[in-house]
């Protein structure tokens, strides 16, 4: 097979974040959880109850899976160039920006069918609204599959 028939089937790494709009209803869903677990604890198996079955398919129904894709090189790095570093601080580009426009450029809701592009209002929203945690989350995404190298250290496989 030739580079260019190679370079058609070239596919994005991605990786897929789950978060729950309720983080209540979560934190609930935890606590449920723990008490399930101490006391089931001197059982070898012991089914989910109820209630925390209940509660899961409440967490899923208030979540939404955001898939966030590598983008080529010379994109990602323009976006740290559009990100300079800011003022008075130690780092290559502005982590309190640079990652969130990271993620959006590649960002996609994915839903029981396929994925599809979010709405500019909606992930203005949706980032606004990100705990500290959350955008680590974001972050993370981000680095691990703009920056693994695992797809790069690659050996002969034959």
């Amino acid at each position: 097979m030739s580079l260019k028939s190679k370079l058609k089937a070239r596919k994005p790494e991605y990786l897929d974040l789950v978060f729950c709009m309720d983080r209540p209803l979560l934190k609930e869903l935890e606590q449920a959880r723990t008490e399930h677990a101490e006391a089931a604890a001197e059982r070898l198996s012991v089914p989910k109850s109820p209630a925390v079955k209940a509660l899961e398919k409440a967490v899923a129904d208030a979540s939404v899976t955001l898939r966030v894709s590598s983008l080529p090189w010379e994109a990602y790095n323009d976006l740290m160039l559009e990100h300079p570093a800011r003022e008075g601080h130690d780092e290559q580009f502005n982590s309190s920006t640079f990652y969130a426009a990271a993620a959006k450029a590649t960002a996609e809701e994915v839903t029981a069918k396929s994925t599809v592009p979010i709405p500019e209002e909606d992930w203005e929203e949706f980032a606004a609204g990100l705990t500290d945690g959350e955008y680590d989350r974001l972050a993370g995404a981000v680095i691990a599959v703009n920056r693994n190298t695992a797809t790069v250290n690659i050996a002969p496989l034959a």
